[in-house]
């Protein structure tokens, strides 16, 4: 098996890390699981996406598992970041419209099939049930 950290950083995709020698180590003994998140809060990539999905294309082809974490009940609250503007509220319908487009161009970069296929989680599986979102949308 290649080792990615080598892959990575002839690539420039690091540049700096604690730990690089336990990580190269890691990498080259045993598949890792590692997930990037993504906020649907539109039905389309963007350019910001594309380096964590190269890096997720690397390290999948290397033998890693990708864990894809969509934030569908975050992107229920709007935008946190403080902005004067607020980031449009989407309904659940729209957000899950947004998930299943956006799954078919992460399919260009990583494989959902095979043994270390990625796998696309959403937390608005968990995070609805809870009234978590409710919550957040009242106290910020």
């Amino acid at each position: 098996m290649t080792n990615v950290f080598d892959i990575l950083e002839e690539r420039g995709y690091i540049e700096q890390m604690t730990h690089p020698k336990e990580i190269k180590e890691l990498f080259g003994k045993q598949s890792v699981p590692f997930y990037i998140g993504i906020d649907p809060t539109a039905d389309s990539l963007h350019v910001g996406h594309f380096v964590s999905l190269m890096v997720a294309s690397h390290l999948q082809k290397c033998g890693h598992k990708p864990i894809i974490l969509v934030g569908g009940g975050t992107a229920t609250i709007g935008d946190p970041s403080g902005k004067t503007d607020m980031r449009k509220m989407l309904s659940r319908e729209q957000i899950d419209n947004n998930v299943k487009c956006i799954k078919k161009q992460i399919e260009k970069f990583v494989s959902f099939e095979g043994e270390n296929g990625a796998i696309i989680v959403n937390n608005a599986d968990w995070l609805l049930d809870l009234k978590f979102i409710d919550f957040m949308r009242e106290i910020r």
